[in-house]
């Protein structure tokens, strides 16, 4: 259950991030966008890891791929769970 509001929650800091990035929103959310580059390259790093390390747990490699640069460690974290069972 915690996994998936986690998920909601990074779909929705995506979603506010591009509408500041749209509408140039002033103050402290003029920093969402730059906020977003930052986890964006937390999720390359992730995504990396990923292919190179777990890939053999996955039955769709590049689904999960592109769902880790979406979700990072919430996404990544069953694998490693299956990993660390091995």
């Amino acid at each position: 259950m915690w996994v998936n509001m986690n998920k909601a929650a990074t779909v929705l800091f995506w979603l506010l991030a591009l509408a500041s990035y749209i509408m140039q929103w002033p103050g402290l959310l003029s920093y969402l966008p730059l906020a977003a580059l930052i986890v964006a390259g937390a999720h390359v790093l992730e995504t990396a890891f990923f292919w190179f390390s777990l890939k053999a747990n996955s039955e769709a490699p590049r689904k999960d791929a592109a769902l880790i640069m979406i979700f990072g460690i919430f996404h990544l974290q069953g694998f490693m769970a299956k990993a660390s069972n091995r």
